[in-house]
């Protein structure tokens, strides 16, 4: 089976690059900031506020990853920030060595640990996984405080003044002098900062950061395109263990002191706070937490402040809420609540003398507020309010051609008879029989159909051919390579075997576009590791560039070039469908499984998809379709098994099994049932 180029390489698809210049203003800002400011604001105290929520910044920045990209939910930051900051200070009080080995013992130690943390947990999701890390956390501040050989135990750990740049051991002075000397720290911790935006910048725009975006919209697809689910969850984990280790480590010699009850469960909040409240999937996101619950416990140590700050926010609702009824806005009733809640926070604050006691409840309902009211966070509401904000996605702002070929089919066995042999498979759920010893035999180069009433066990048998089940009893053979069993294996080691396979309900990776999602399925393709990705190396940037050329000459054969850059959520239903195939082509499959492709597709649209399956198979890709739409399915398939109640009941030609006296009872109707005969009842 040759390698077919089936689509005409499309015009380049403009996008606009004004979000890319916004990003890079916002950068250099950044930077000019954070240069000028100890030199405009002298005091040591707002200096080091400034640093302490640099740190901050750095460890929300790798929380995000975790939370904002891959959709877990971790609450064992805190145990890993106190890993990475008392691998720093164990290193001085024993060994007396300074702050650069302190910071690579902080990431390299805490990553290992990550590790060792992932590895068990992320086999759980939801809140189990909350559970575990919270449970994490609370270990390592128990280890902590028991471990005194190692952490001084209770008492903690006291270190002197950093010193970032020793002149002294080449016979020098500073040659900023004494002032700057006192800066050394300061700009040490920016750089930190800015390197983490620059290196979390890379990872969530390469393939890696596309794979852990995948992995929170649909696991399940994503394991199907041979992104191990699993895999690439850990690979999350490390990166954002490693930046908390960073900044515990930078913390620790900040403020020069670290004992247990510093990483207590209470800064585990705060970071989720921080999180949720700036805005998930962003770098401005985490910088806006950062100085968000930095400052927050200042402001609340401050009654005086606390009801300023109240009172404000008490006329604002007032005034919104006001407005919302006057103009008769289709949400005034919708946002009672919120308005209501934020008049009651002022009297309650006047009837206060302290609300320090009480800010892990106002941390816990900002949280809840944010989640409910604001669910993308500050920076995702500013994002929805101007476009221009909003993120340029893999294009990164440029344009993308199409270039060389569409399909690529696998080769099968030579001479092999079968491409795909099914013997004897048993799929049983308790007392119930989905498969009952079902034989498959599907050959090379054709378009074999499955049909059957619902619940007949055809998308079960989708689901044991690529990996979701595993079947009770039987075995399933794929002619390459020699022959390799499928029964057993996981679903992304199907997968990269060349079995792709689209859904009975659409599982796109909606927040991503078009060419993100065909981007994923070509993943296979590279062959670049996790450092690639933070170097940005020729090798990287190479195997981006020509994975975006193919993936645009699969949308042009799929008919969506001109939508390459919309999301996916964002497709009518009918492009959705089309694009979930042309993600699963990108896997170069020598087998392609389609569960009920037409379903919900109009005339026009299944025209087109009629005329896509065809070609699919000219180019030398075997097809299995489940299918609904009998005049789909003889008109486009070759060989035809029928299936009920977990029972292969026939198996020929298309017309052949029409005609079949048990194909027509158990699955088109009698024609005395029915009123007609099986080819007017063809749309069953």
């Amino acid at each position: 089976m040759a390698n077919t180029a089936l689509a005409p390489a499309a015009e380049p698809a403009a996008t606009p690059s004004l979000n890319r210049g916004i990003g890079w203003v916002g950068g250099l800002l950044l930077v000019a900031f954070l240069a000028a400011f100890p030199h405009v604001v002298t005091s040591t105290y707002y200096v080091h506020l400034l640093i302490v929520i640099a740190i901050y910044a750095i460890l929300i920045l790798g929380l995000d990853i975790v939370v904002g990209y891959t959709g877990q939910v971790s609450l064992g930051h805190a145990g890993l920030f106190g890993i990475g900051a008392y691998a720093a200070a164990a290193l001085f009080f024993h060994f007396k060595i300074g702050i650069w080995l302190g910071l690579v013992a902080g990431i390299g130690l805490t990553a290992a640990f990550g590790a060792l943390l992932a590895i068990p947990a992320l086999r759980v999701s939801g809140p189990y996984l909350a559970m575990v890390t919270l449970a994490f956390g609370t270990i390592i501040q128990i280890f902590i405080n028991e471990l005194t050989p190692i952490t001084n135990g209770p008492l903690g750990i006291t270190l002197p003044p950093v010193r970032v740049l020793d002149f002294s051991l080449i016979g020098m002075q500073a040659p900023w002098g004494s002032a700057g000397r006192k800066l050394e720290f300061y700009y040490l911790v920016c750089a930190c900062l800015l390197a983490t935006i620059v290196i979390v910048n890379r990872v969530v725009r390469s393939p890696f950061g596309r794979a852990f975006e995948a992995l929170r919209d649909s696991p399940i697809a994503c394991d199907c395109m041979g992104v191990s689910v699993y895999r690439y969850k850990v690979y999350a984990f490390v990166v954002s263990a490693g930046l908390a280790g960073l900044a515990g480590a930078l913390f620790a010699w900040s403020e020069r002191y670290v004992s247990p009850n510093t990483y207590s469960f209470e800064l585990t909040v705060l970071f989720l706070l921080a999180v949720t409240m700036g805005g998930r999937k962003s770098r401005s996101g985490p910088l806006i937490g950062s100085v968000i619950i930095v400052m927050m416990p200042n402001i609340l140590a401050d009654i005086g402040l606390v009801r300023i700050m109240a009172g404000i926010i008490a006329a604002v609702a007032v005034i919104v809420g006001a407005q919302a009824f006057l103009r008769k806005s289709e949400n005034r009733f919708a946002i009672l609540i919120p308005v209501a809640l934020c008049i009651l926070f002022f009297p309650a604050t006047m009837a206060m003398e302290s609300v320090t006691d009480f800010r892990l409840t106002v941390f816990g309902l900002l949280i809840l507020f944010v989640v409910y009211y604001l669910p993308d966070g500050i920076v995702g509401f500013f994002r929805q309010m101007i476009p221009a904000l909003r993120p340029a996605h893999t294009a990164e702002g440029r344009s993308v051609s199409a270039e060389g070929s569409a399909l690529i089919a696998q080769r099968a066995d030579a001479g092999a008879e079968a491409l795909l042999k099914v013997d004897q498979a048993l799929m049983q759920f308790g007392g119930l029989k989905a498969l009952a010893g079902v034989d498959l035999t599907v050959k090379p180069g054709t378009i074999h159909g499955l049909i059957g009433p619902n619940g007949s066990g055809k998308s079960t048998m989708m689901n044991v051919l690529t990996g979701i089940y595993k079947p009770t009893a039987g075995s399933v053979t794929l002619a390459v390579a020699g022959g390799q069993r499928l029964d057993g294996r996981t679903p992304s080691e199907i997968a990269l075997s060349g079995v792709a396979r689209t859904f009975q309900n659409v599982q796109l990776f909606r927040e991503m576009t078009a060419l993100e999602n065909v981007l994923v399925g070509l993943h296979h393709t590279f062959k670049g590791t996790l450092f690639d990705a933070i170097l940005g190396t020729p090798r990287r940037r190479r195997e981006e560039r020509e994975a975006r050329a193919r993936a645009m000459a699969i949308l042009d054969f799929m008919g969506l070039g001109a939508l390459s850059q919309t999301e996916a959520r964002n497709l009518p239903y009918g492009k959705q469908r089309l694009l979930e195939i042309g993600r699963a082509l990108a896997l170069d499959p020598v087998l392609l499984l389609l569960d009920e492709p037409a379903a919900g597709l109009t005339a026009p649209d299944i025209a087109d998809l009629v005329a896509i399956i065809r070609k699919i198979r000219d180019a030398g890709i075997t097809v299995i379709l489940i299918e609904h739409h009998m005049d789909v399915v003889m008109g486009l398939c070759d060989r035809v098994s029928v299936l009920d109640f977990g029972h292969k009941i026939a198996e020929g030609g298309a017309r052949e099994v029409q005609a079949d006296p048990k194909v027509i009872e158990a699955y088109l109707g009698a024609p005395g049932e029915m009123g007609g005969t099986a080819a007017e009842t063809a749309h069953a």
